[in-house]
């Protein structure tokens, strides 16, 4: 097991990635709550064409089950970045394992791990970075195959609701919420930021290079990148519709890595661990409503080992419970019982399911007990190979 170096602020550096606090969002019965703090940022000033104060909210038809479905679909996607001078985030953007971060995470690094969310370390080195736009890809060999969210290559209004997904302070998977504020920004420091997106979902130290995502739609708008002293309030993204010519670039022609330069450090492989496994569960609990409510939505199946007997246990529950005119409102999981073994954890949980009808209104609840078969696949992600429902 290595230990994580600590993370490392240049503190003349006038552009900070993030700010200093972990931020929590708690959902609960639809209000979120945005906890953050302020840190010391560039004097810049940004230029925009469109400017735009709106208070933080999302749509009426967004409820608090249906976000947490897509901020649990999101983090198996979204990894934590550590380098010998800084921690930040990524996200994985194609199938080759390439993770897109910003340039001043990984710049003058001497090595790169990159940690998922159930704890599997991977060594990842850059295949492309720019001296004067904020970005850069990692690639990891490892995680070649697996399918990455889907991308938003035309640009979004004022107003669009986005949730940021990265890791401040270490905490993996942190989410904010809020709107797009403002848009076209633009200004110079240590990098160019040209037509930025700017949002009230605020980023913190640590979150930089994670993506912003359209909660109304789960596509991914931008890379959350710096935020400005004088709103600390607010975050800045780079749009990847305005930068996917260069990405693209960096993949089809990636820099070479000469064999004496690569360091690998001594990273950890996926591991079983009882809190873990507890976060997994409950976030598959999370992702079944979304999919009552919406036939087209299978994000659930992301959290199921492909091909095993989990994939129509899952699926003939979400068929069992689902009823037209029926709207589910919250899930309540708790898990009762966690077993691990040699390659695998059995986890035993129960969840209330709360819905109500269409027409009349009237509300009732669904109770559910569930024994999961825990499996780590290729990419070192937890996934479900068996359920029993009972």
């Amino acid at each position: 097991m290595t230990r994580k170096p600590s993370p490392k602020i240049n503190k003349n550096n006038r552009i900070i990635a993030a700010l200093s606090a972990v931020l929590l969002l708690m959902i609960a019965l639809g209000v979120y709550l945005l906890l953050g703090s302020e840190n010391p940022a560039p004097e810049a000033e940004p230029q925009s064409s469109e400017t735009e104060e709106t208070a933080s909210q999302l749509p009426e038809v967004e409820t608090a089950t249906e976000l947490a479905s897509m901020i649990a679909n999101a983090k198996t996607h979204v990894y934590t970045l550590y380098t010998d001078l800084e921690q930040g985030s990524g996200f994985l953007i194609n199938t080759e394992g390439d993770i897109l971060t910003n340039a001043h995470v990984v710049l003058d690094a001497s090595y790169i791990t990159v940690k998922n969310s159930d704890g599997q370390e991977f060594n990842g080195n850059i295949i492309g970075i720019s001296d004067t736009q904020d970005l850069a890809i990692v690639r990891v060999n490892e995680l070649a195959g697996k399918e990455p969210l889907e991308i938003e290559m035309v640009p979004v209004d004022i107003g669009t609701p986005v949730v940021a997904i990265g890791s401040p302070g270490d905490q993996s998977n942190t989410a904010t919420t809020g709107e797009i504020t403002a848009t076209d920004l633009d200004f110079v420091d240590q990098f160019e930021y040209t037509g930025l997106y700017e949002m009230n979902a605020e980023i913190a130290q640590g979150s930089s290079g994670g993506p912003l995502i359209a909660a109304d739609t789960g596509k991914i708008l931008g890379i959350n990148s710096i935020i400005l002293e004088e709103k600390p309030g607010s975050g800045y993204a780079i749009p990847l519709y305005s930068v996917w010519d260069q990405l693209t670039e960096w993949v089809e022609n990636p820099i070479p890595i000469e064999e004496e330069e690569i360091v690998l450090q001594d990273v950890k492989d996926a591991y079983f661990a009882d809190d873990l496994l507890e976060d997994f569960i409950a976030a598959y609990y999370e992702l079944i409503p979304y999919s009552l409510n919406d036939a087209e939505s299978s994000y659930y199946l992301s959290y199921i080992l492909p091909g095993s007997e989990a994939v129509g246990e899952a699926t003939e529950l979400v068929e069992e419970y689902a009823s037209e005119g029926r709207i589910y409102d919250t899930v309540e999981p708790a898990i009762t019982a966690v077993e691990i073994n040699e390659n695998s954890a059995t986890v035993e949980a129960e969840a209330q399911f709360t819905y109500h009808e269409e027409v009349s209104g009237e509300s009732s609840t669904i109770s559910h007990e569930g024994v999961y078969t825990v499996v780590i696949d290729e990419y070192g992600d937890y996934q479900i190979e068996n359920i029993v429902n009972e």
